[in-house]
């Protein structure tokens, strides 16, 4: 009759642990797809920054605002001095 029980707890701490490890799994789950769209979101807000900045860095924006702004010109060809190492 003992071993009996000592089956039936053994078989009810097995069930027990089939269900916690079930339910650990669904919500380790839903975590991972909770993560993966944070993710994704990222990435798109990575894509747009780096668009921006690309805008933000074009040569012909840099020179307009350094004539506009800064009152810069590009030097004539004969008064550049080249100075090797």
């Amino acid at each position: 009759m003992r071993s009996i029980l000592v089956l039936l707890l053994i078989v009810v701490v097995s069930a027990l642990g089939v269900v916690y490890t079930k339910y650990r799994s669904r919500m380790l789950f839903a975590e991972i797809q909770r993560l993966e769209q944070e993710l994704d979101g990222y990435e798109v807000e990575l894509g747009q920054l780096q668009l921006e900045q690309n805008t933000w860095a074009e040569h012909s924006r840099i020179e307009r605002l350094a004539r506009t702004r800064l009152g810069m010109d590009l030097p004539r060809r004969e008064s550049i001095i080249y100075v090797k190492p």
